[in-house]
């Protein structure tokens, strides 16, 4: 199993977005990314494929190329899972010291709700993989090591008790490289999510997010949608697809917050 874990924020810094896709067979969706710009003549000047993302979806080839994405997603024993984190309902004072920098707390804030998504959605994974994509608004080295105590020991906070971890391995990838552009149909998902929140002028990047609402059966990607349901319910009806509008405790002891639709981290 690889796990790829990215993060993504609307332009006014609204929202945050953390979005997990969970690949057990690998290879499937590798294979077809490549055939589909290969199909297309997706490459760049060097002769590489060129990476596909929600941002670069502003004509009508790469709305293809993205759509058949999604559609690959559907056909393969992938799933995907994000947590959306409203900004102002965030206490940032809750993640440092009131003379720390304003970049350590948001370092911590990264932190915090990459191992909730994490950790809510592994339950029954063992000896997996973790693909972090670009650790720019965090200290990378220190943000891996410290995943890595919480999720690659066995017996750890996050191992279920088991004498197999969670994980065996945590590190820092880029998606444009072609090894990695697996990531690139996490990126469109969650694009596709905040396109729905902040709706963007470009008609490609909306008939992107109707394409997924379509193939999802679902009315929308937004909070008045996904909070009412139970994480078991959302998982059995959409296994695929699964968003969790997180909020803060009501008793605001923690930042840790609840799953809003359904059980408490």
């Amino acid at each position: 199993m690889i796990i790829y874990l990215d993060e993504s924020y609307d332009h006014d810094h609204q929202y945050l977005l953390f979005g997990a896709l969970f690949n057990p067979h690998q290879k499937f969706l590798h294979k077809n990314i490549s055939d589909i710009k290969k199909k297309h003549n997706f490459y760049s000047k060097d002769g590489k494929l060129r990476e596909i993302k929600y941002n670069y979806v502003t004509d009508n080839t790469r709305l293809l190329i993205a759509k058949r994405l999604i559609d690959i997603f559907f056909e393969s024993t992938s799933w995907f899972r994000a947590i959306v984190i409203e900004e102002k309902i965030v206490d940032l004072g809750r993640f440092g010291r009131k003379w720390e920098p304003e970049k350590i707390k948001r370092a911590r804030l990264y932190k915090k709700f990459a191992e909730l998504l994490i950790a809510h959605n592994t339950e029954n994974v063992f000896n997996a993989k973790l693909f972090v994509d670009e650790l720019t608004r965090c200290q990378g080295d220190k943000f891996i090591e410290i995943l890595k105590q919480e999720f690659c020991l066995p017996f750890g906070k996050h191992s279920s008790s088991s004498e197999i971890p969670t994980l065996k391995d945590i590190r820092e990838i880029h998606s444009h490289i072609e090894e990695y552009q697996v990531n690139q149909v996490g990126d469109i998902l969650m694009g596709c999510i905040l396109n729905n929140l902040r709706p963007a002028q470009k008609q490609q990047k909306m008939e992107l997010r109707n394409h997924l609402i379509k193939k999802l059966g679902v009315p929308n990607l937004l909070p008045e949608f996904w909070k009412y349901y139970s994480k078991n319910y959302v998982e059995t009806n959409w296994p695929k697809f699964n968003i969790w509008y997180w909020k803060p405790s009501e008793n605001n002891e923690t930042q840790d917050g609840n799953y809003v639709n359904g059980s408490q981290s």
